[in-house]
């Protein structure tokens, strides 16, 4: 029998966004079972938008937070397939038909490529995860295995199985209900991965994962970034304690680059994380090498990881401190040099 799929949208002062979310879900090619919306309290006109989609389900609950509102939708979808998809991202209109066609019975869910757009809707040349080439289950299972964690995109790129999700929910996190799901997912069954592009990102102001765009104050950002995930790796050792599974030992925040990278950029910038006295500089950048080439990685991703990497290890404080700030500038900063060089043709 072909798996049910159900869309959850939460949604907070998205009337921006929200009709573009809806009108992606509208537009697949296999239609989802059920298209559920929780709006989480908006005060502007999300509820108008909402409601002009003829056959959405419209939740309306007193402000409470993403999570409340992700652990609602669960609770009143129907689907054996759940997929969260975020108010201000869309899908493409094959999306719903890739996650059944690589559903298999003991899937804990099916993760797929996001392009990552801005606030306005433009590219921004980046795929989040750009999966290494031949990413499958069973590279899943086997660096799982390893490290006690693998490559997943944010909350819009996967779709859970309900199985898994009804014997973790409801969540009781404070935010990211997504990065907990993604961090236990791979003890509750397999993970299956799309290698193609099936949603859009959209990364802006409002974005848990957004940095902000000046210097001053991204040290704090990213310490609550390693703590918040350090938290999920604790989970993740209560579950798997819970069903007697084994992880690797050690601080599993070693295991990922991009927390040794975050760990790195806060020495660099001269603030603190908690367990920063364990860490210095040149530690961090020894393990971020070890780790390039101990994980499956594309060879591109690796070098410009590696200069990355030893670029900021190297700099003095001012320079790191820019080089941060152009780092997680980059798509504005290329936007607006598009804009300046194609000015001139275009008034032509």
């Amino acid at each position: 029998m072909i798996p049910t799929v159900s869309i959850v949208i939460p949604c907070y002062n998205y009337e921006r966004y929200v009709g573009l979310a809806l009108d992606s879900v509208m537009r697949q090619r296999v239609a989802p079972l059920e298209v559920i919306v929780v709006d989480d309290g908006s005060t502007d006109g999300s509820a108008a938008v909402i409601r002009g989609f003829p056959g959405v389900r419209y939740l309306h609950q007193a402000n409470a937070g993403h999570v409340a509102a992700f652990n609602r939708g669960y609770a009143e979808s129907r689907g054996d397939i759940v997929l969260f998809l975020d108010a201000d991202d869309v899908l493409e209109p094959e999306a719903v038909a890739e996650v059944l066609a690589h559903w298999r019975p003991g899937t804990a869910k099916v993760q797929f490529e996001l392009q990552v757009i801005d606030g306005a809707g433009d590219s921004t040349g980046r795929v989040f995860c750009n999966y290494p080439l031949g990413y499958d289950t069973q590279q899943v299972r086997d660096e799982f295995a390893q490290h006690g964690t693998y490559v997943w995109p944010v909350c819009t790129g996967n779709a859970y199985s309900r199985g898994f999700l009804d014997a973790v929910m409801p969540l009781s996190v404070k935010v990211a209900p997504d990065g907990l799901l993604n961090t236990v997912a791979p003890l509750y069954g397999d993970v299956a991965v799309v290698p193609r592009v099936l949603g859009r990102y959209r990364l802006h102001t409002q974005n848990q994962s957004y940095h902000g765009t000046g210097a001053a104050g991204l040290d704090v950002r990213f310490a609550k970034q390693i703590a918040l995930r350090a938290s999920e790796f604790d989970a993740l050792r209560v579950h798997a304690d819970r069903l007697g599974a084994e992880l690797p030992p050690g601080n599993l925040l070693d295991h990922e680059l991009v927390f040794l990278n975050y760990r790195l950029m806060v020495r660099k910038l001269g603030g603190r994380y908690a367990g920063d006295a364990d860490d210095s500089v040149l530690s961090l950048w020894r393990k971020s090498v070890a780790l390039l080439f101990a994980r499956p990685a594309r060879l591109a991703t690796r070098v410009s990881r590696l200069v990355w990497a030893t670029a900021l290890a190297l700099a003095p404080r001012p320079i790191a401190r820019a080089l941060v700030q152009l780092r997680f500038n980059r798509a504005e900063l290329f936007k607006r040099f598009r804009r300046q060089t194609t000015a001139p043709l275009s008034a032509a």
